[in-house]
């Protein structure tokens, strides 16, 4: 546990793992309870020199008031692109989940060079044509935004996401109990100027489909893109108008996954598991 100073910031961050395979991952606060069977932890089991870090505006970095319009995801890439400068990494595979992933879309945009690989797991971007609202705010991140004012609606949105415990395997009932309360208590604990960040979409001033399919044809970083049929918040159109789009990227989507599937515990999140740890064996034999 530690803080990197970039680009007139503090970036909280972790480190798991040693070596020279680095993997780098970025959220705003899905790095609060390691644990090494989930995702991204897992991968320093496998001998990979893991360090997740926490994008600016959130939890124990520092925290932002000002709205960075449509330049939220550029800041966040060029902070996780100056943080590989500052613990001496030169390339890196980059691995992100949602806002996370949008973040190693415009790493690979402006920082290509930096990275070895991208895995981006529910990464869109957001469909233009239903997954966003006028001000490029995806339906649920518009959710968050009100309820930084709105207590009741603050409890409500996390009640709404308990599980139908009687649809959970009796093994795995007491563990999916905790990770839920641990994710109430962090929700909770979330404060007003987090919630109110509305950081639009990936590659937020291009405004059609059409413009974004030929800017995704940029991308020539290797990617593997997994994805998921159930995703209420980034829909499988997205996804696989994502796949049509980057130059020989690979795609997998799960008929019955949702938004969270890649960081749960159950065969889903196993296969993921295979799927990452397949391309990246693999993208390491054709780098050699």
């Amino acid at each position: 546990m530690a803080y990197a100073e970039v680009n007139g910031v503090k970036l909280y961050y972790d480190e798991f793992g040693v070596g020279d395979k680095v993997v780098i991952c970025a959220s705003s606060g899905d790095f609060k309870h390691p644990n090494m069977d989930i995702w991204p932890y897992y991968m320093a089991n496998y001998g990979y020199h893991l360090y997740t870090v926490t994008l600016r505006g959130s939890w124990k970095s520092t925290h932002v008031t000002e709205d960075y319009g449509k330049e939220w995801y550029n800041i966040w890439a060029d902070d996780i692109y100056e943080f590989s400068k500052y613990v001496g990494v030169e390339k890196f595979i980059y691995m992100g989940v949602s806002h996370g992933s949008g973040v190693g879309w415009h790493i690979a945009d402006r920082h290509p060079e930096a990275l070895q690989g991208f895995v981006a797991i529910v990464c869109g971007p957001h469909y233009l044509d239903g997954d966003i609202n006028e001000l490029q705010t995806s339906f649920a991140r518009e959710q968050t935004i009100r309820a930084a004012d709105d207590p009741e609606l603050k409890l409500k949105l996390i009640k709404d996401q308990e599980p139908d415990w009687s649809t959970i395997p009796p093994e795995r009932l007491e563990r999916e109990k905790q990770r839920y309360q641990e994710r109430y208590q962090e929700w909770m604990e979330m404060t007003p100027e987090e919630m109110r960040i509305r950081p639009r979409m990936a590659f937020a001033w291009i405004s059609t489909e059409e413009e974004l399919v030929e800017k995704l044809k940029t991308i020539k970083v290797p990617t593997l893109m997994l994805g998921a049929c159930q995703d209420n918040i980034v829909s499988p159109k997205a996804m696989l108008r994502s796949a049509c789009s980057v130059p020989n990227a690979k795609t997998i989507l799960w008929q019955s996954a949702d938004h969270g599937f890649a960081m749960g515990v159950d065969e889903i999140a196993e296969d993921a598991k295979d799927e990452i740890l397949l391309f990246l064996k693999k993208l390491e034999k054709k780098q050699m």
